[in-house]
């Protein structure tokens, strides 16, 4: 084969004529990744004014391989590879906060978004939002209510909690779901969330309907100890001591649990005007446990119903001074204001 000459035409601003020899096939050059060692020129698409006259570009085109690999070719696969490495460089960082809605639904989970309720009751709000909006189910919901509860918004999550009690197969029911299969682990979180209900329903100063929540979560888990403390004491606030006295009788067997059951089944037996055995209750209370403000709340009244004020005093300024923060705090306040007006009143 003979030598002939390789015209390029560059269509610029001067519109120059670059003449190039020799068309001899040579060996392999090294190409960027991506680029094919013998680059035919069929396979790239002509840019505007420039045509080549020969079909293998050789040691006069070595020149042009940067060249060929940058222009935007259609079919090549250098054009390929410049394009994705082009493309993997522009990708912008994640934002931040991003990391939530780019998240799978294996990263979301009811332990993140409940970490946080006490400390940040509207991070584990917007948390179970974003969760739901990803396609949360039954947790996030709950979630959800948790936080408003928090938030004080108690109504509307003790309404919450109580719909989400009645939904079966937890925590892969659906609320728009009828027939799913409860097991015994799914009756236990059932029956947890009912307990949640009933202690929104008992901030929101509706004992009517905390008292339906823990009754229906009985039925899910009737040895459920929590369930049964929340059922006693809004039984006694409902004027039914004797319910009361029934659920927490035989005392649970753990230590703490015991302690609290104590306390309410004293002051059911206080309601009842026995209070020689609510006394007894009390003080087997306060013997595990003797700086605990409604323990120490409970017996200052039973003082006080005895007639011993001076007791009855000693402990409510207890109570004041151990945890001035507390709703007992603000009960023994209000205990020891009467008793500064009428010192005999029993």
């Amino acid at each position: 084969m003979g030598s002939r000459p390789l015209t390029f035409l560059a269509g610029g601003t001067t519109n120059a004529v670059m003449r190039v020899s020799a068309c001899l096939p040579v060996s392999q050059l090294p190409q960027p990744d991506g680029c094919p060692g013998r680059f035919p020129i069929a396979l790239a698409r002509p840019m505007g004014r420039m045509r080549a006259g020969c079909r293998v570009l050789t040691v006069a085109g070595a020149m042009m391989v940067g060249v060929v690999c940058a222009l935007p070719v259609g079919d090549s696969a250098c054009g390929r590879a410049r394009a994705a490495e082009t493309v993997q460089q522009a990708a912008p960082s994640p934002l931040p906060g991003q990391e939530h809605s780019d998240a799978s639904h294996e990263a979301w989970s009811f332990a993140r978004c409940t970490a946080t309720l006490s400390d940040d009751p509207d991070g584990a709000r917007d948390y179970a939002q974003d969760w739901l909006a990803h396609g949360g189910g039954l947790e996030a919901q709950q979630c959800e209510a948790l936080a408003r509860m928090e938030l004080g918004d108690v109504a509307t999550a003790a309404a919450s909690l109580d719909r989400l009690a009645h939904v079966p197969g937890w925590p892969t029911g659906d609320t728009a779901v009828s027939g799913a299969v409860d097991t015994a682990q799914s009756l236990r979180r059932r029956a947890t969330v009912a307990e949640q209900a009933a202690r929104a329903w008992q901030a929101d100063d509706s004992p009517r309907q905390a008292f339906d929540s823990a009754t229906y979560g009985l039925t899910l888990e009737p040895g459920d100890v929590p369930l049964r403390l929340v059922y006693a004491r809004v039984a006694v606030e409902l004027d039914q001591p004797q319910r009361a006295i029934d659920t927490l009788t035989p005392l649970p067997s753990v230590p703490v649990e015991r302690d609290e059951a104590l306390i309410a089944r004293a002051t059911a037996w206080r309601r009842m005007g026995r209070i020689e055995q609510a006394m007894t209750d009390i003080n087997a209370a306060l013997k595990d446990m003797p700086r605990n403000g409604a323990a120490l709340l409970e017996r200052g009244i039973l003082y006080q119903r005895e007639g011993q004020m001076a007791q009855a005093r000693a402990d409510w300024q207890d109570v004041v001074t151990l945890s001035p923060d507390s709703d007992e705090a603000d009960l023994a306040r209000q205990d020891l204001s009467l008793l500064e007006t009428d010192p005999e009143a029993p």
